[in-house]
Parts: C-alpha cells; sequence; structure tokens
C-alpha cells in the first residue's frame, strides 16, 4: 500500500504521485475522475476549516492544490481533442474566404492611405 507522511498530525499518501503517473500513460482523465477529484478537494477544505486546521495543513492542500491543477490540465489538453465538434468543411472554406475579404480590405485601405 501507500506510504504514509505526517505534516502536524495531517497524514497523506506518498505514493498517489507515482499513480498519478500512471494514470496519465493510460489516457485522458475522465470526466467522473475530474468531478470526483474537485468534490474531494472541496470535501478536504471544509473537513479542515470545521477542524480548524486549515492554517497549518496549508503545505498539504497547496501540494493537493498543484495534482488538482495538473489533473484539469491533463484534462484540458488530452480530453478536449474528444469534446470539439467535427469540422464542416464548407464552414471551413467560409472561414477561408471571409479571412481573404479582410485581407484584401486591409491591403485597400494601405493602398488608399485610409
Amino acid at each position: 500500500m501507500g506510504h504514509l507522511a505526517s505534516s502536524r498530525g495531517f497524514s497523506f499518501d506518498m505514493t498517489e504521485q507515482h499513480d498519478n503517473e500512471e494514470e496519465r500513460r493510460a489516457g485522458p482523465p475522465s470526466e467522473e475522475r475530474v468531478r470526483l477529484e474537485l468534490v474531494l478537494f472541496a470535501d478536504l477544505i471544509q473537513r479542515l476549516e470545521q477542524e480548524g486546521r486549515l492554517a497549518e495543513a496549508l503545505p498539504f492542500v497547496l501540494h493537493r492544490l498543484g495534482d488538482l491543477r495538473r489533473l484539469l490540465f491533463d484534462y484540458e489538453v488530452r480530453a478536449t481533442e474528444r469534446l470539439l465538434p467535427i469540422e464542416d468543411p464548407a464552414e471551413r472554406e467560409a472561414r477561408r474566404f471571409i479571412r481573404e475579404v479582410e485581407e484584401s480590405v486591409r491591403r485597400a485601405r494601405e493602398e488608399w492611405g485610409e
């Protein structure tokens, strides 16, 4: 199992980072995992506040926040691809045409001194 470390009476699992690295290689985190991690972090903050230990656990909270930020970034970068709509070729051509017209207008204004 995991190795536990303690910071002023607050325990946490030291092997968690190794587990996260293995999960990153397996693919993007699921929406369910991201939701669960956010809820667990919120619960942690609330519990520490209720126990009056939030300030003393700040180093651990910052470490967990860093882990959560990495998870969110990983989800955003790796999972977003499957969330993007499939591009319509006609829409792509219309955007290209609009860019060309805008560029022509810009060049004409420069030529005419406007």
